[in-house]
């Protein structure tokens, strides 16, 4: 008899120590690093509300962890951001490779998302373009902010001057002028635009040319002087591992589907 109580209260000690390492696991969480969240329809969504986290927040959330860390997502006006990114404030950003970055960011290796700025037109449309040259007879809507490439945005200059240039100042106004017959083109990010049309419910009244006036990959980009992140190379290579992964066994498909993102373009 005293054996059997001795076994019931061991075995009781043993299940309840258990039950408090399990529970003070899981009130440790990772380690919060700080990433900056853009107002970037479809990829973030920055202080707009939406059902949907954003295409760049899920893929971050998927493998942030990987590495050991947990995202706390932030948005931050433009100068701030790269005033805090600098500093070591904000820990991850999502960038292009630009040569005036390298000094305060490391790049991972596996792009997150491809962004291309194309000319947009109504469906029913047979316009061609082809150059900068074919924009000339055409109504042309102009997003204002969007920086396009050097060339379009010189283009864009040009026809501001020449009074022969519509501005809006949303992508929703765009959109409208365009189907309104306002305006018969106008240049933005194709899943942008892909995003806002399904949204109002005229994906199939427009159409995307298949002219690149600027394409960009996107990186998860380290600051270098980082205050949370311990290895930032390791924790870079981690991640685009976990990417990889993910593009590899279809998890990245079906999460861009649900953006309108057709995965591996432009």
């Amino acid at each position: 008899m005293k054996m059997n109580l001795l076994s019931i209260v061991c075995i009781v000690l043993f299940i309840g120590l258990n039950g408090y390492i399990l529970r003070a696991d899981e009130q440790v969480p990772f380690p919060q690093v700080i990433v900056v969240e853009n107002d970037w329809p479809p990829y973030f969504f920055g202080e707009t509300h939406e059902q949907l986290p954003g295409f760049a927040r899920e893929l971050l959330q998927k493998c942030i962890p990987s590495a050991g860390y947990v995202a706390k997502f932030q948005f931050y006006p433009l100068k701030r951001m790269y005033s805090y990114l600098q500093s070591g404030e904000i820990d991850i950003a999502l960038f292009s490779h630009k040569a005036d970055r390298d000094s305060f960011v490391l790049y991972g290796r596996e792009s997150l998302f491809s962004s291309g700025y194309r000319p947009v037109i109504r469906s029913e449309t047979d316009i061609r373009i082809d150059s900068l040259d074919d924009f000339d007879a055409l109504r042309l809507g102009h997003l204002a902010g969007l920086k396009y490439s050097p060339s379009f945005l010189e283009y864009i200059d040009r026809r501001q001057k020449a009074g022969s240039l519509i501005t809006t100042t949303t992508g929703d106004s765009a959109l409208r002028m365009l189907l309104e017959g306002i305006i018969d083109v106008f240049v933005d990010t194709q899943d942008t635009v892909l995003w806002r049309a399904k949204k109002m419910g005229v994906l199939n009244r427009i159409k995307i040319v298949d002219y690149d006036i600027k394409s960009s990959d996107y990186f998860m980009a380290v600051a270098k002087k980082t205050k949370r992140i311990q290895a930032p190379q390791e924790f870079l290579d981690t991640f685009d591992r976990c990417l990889a992964e993910m593009k590899k066994n279809g998890e990245y498909t079906d999460i861009a589907k649900k953006y309108t993102i057709q995965a591996g373009r432009p």
